[in-house]
């Protein structure tokens, strides 16, 4: 088949942007083998062929550079910068893959090797993969917050924390929002303090028949290693029952689906209650 047009036509370039469902998570890239950025760390993908769609393609190339196949992607953006390769006007499509834990991989094809690295300590990268690596994380947060809402219609009526909690039975924790130099005093805080034993001046951790986590000092990056740790804390006191509040959703100003894809772990704890639709 045959095609002809008169006009310019840039080229079409699929990349595939793999990150894995892990508390750390971490990303799969590409060592570049030939120019240009020779050496540079890059996403795999490459040009689309004429008879695949943009998503067979990240896919295909995916396969073909690092050994690692899947089977399904998830569009992220169309990332058209006129001057983003030095080539020549190429557009190229971002597309999202998610799994488990890192798999065996190595630099195939035209890819001089391949390596996981932690989500959060990226090396320098080629042209705009930074870019698309942000927008990717921001689809990767939705569609785990979207699975952990899946997973929370399943939960059991008991497991969702009450909106108003006035007293705790003796092995109940009240968890709130605080912050770090521990000023209790307004909103869950404020509650956690005049009945529930928060101390003022402690901003972390277990005090009284409360928990503190902090949502003031920051985004949600700097709320999740708090969140973390308080997972942490439940799963290692299966005697208490945490009663999870909207924590960071009151005076931090945080909307819901920021928050609570930090508790997706939580889900998996029977002593731990989270807010409906969490």
């Amino acid at each position: 088949m045959s095609y002809t047009y008169k006009y310019p036509r840039p080229a079409l370039t699929a990349d595939c942007v793999e990150i894995t469902r892990e508390k750390q998570p971490s990303i799969l890239l590409k060592q570049r083998g030939n120019e240009p950025f020779k050496g540079s760390w890059a996403l795999p993908g490459g040009f689309m062929e004429m008879d695949e769609t943009v998503e067979q393609c990240a896919m295909r190339e995916l396969e073909e550079e690092t050994g690692l196949k899947v089977t399904e992607v998830h569009q992220v953006k169309t990332y058209s910068g006129v001057n983003r390769d030095p080539r020549g006007r190429i557009v190229t499509v971002a597309s999202l893959a998610i799994i488990d834990k890192p798999q065996e991989v190595a630099g195939q094809d035209d890819a001089a090797g391949a390596k996981w690295f932690p989500l959060d300590a990226l090396p320098p990268l080629a042209a705009d993969h930074a870019d698309i690596i942000r927008d990717a994380k921001v689809l990767y947060d939705h569609i785990l917050y979207f699975q952990s809402q899946k997973t929370n219609s399943n939960m059991s009526g008991n497991r969702i924390t009450p909106n108003m909690i006035t007293s705790l039975k003796p092995n109940e924790v009240f968890v709130f929002g605080s912050n770090l130099k521990g000023m209790h005093g307004g909103g869950a805080a404020r509650i956690a303090y005049e009945k529930f034993g928060a101390i003022m001046g402690q901003g972390v951790g277990l005090q009284g028949q409360s928990y503190g986590i902090p949502t003031m000092h920051g985004g949600v990056n700097e709320i999740k290693p708090y969140v973390d740790e308080f997972i942490d804390f439940a799963r290692e006191h299966k005697e208490l029952t945490f009663l999870v509040t909207r924590i960071g959703c009151g005076i931090a100003g945080f909307r819901d689906e920021e928050i609570a894809p930090l508790f997706a772990e939580a889900h998996a704890l029977e002593n731990v209650t989270l807010p409906r639709g969490w």
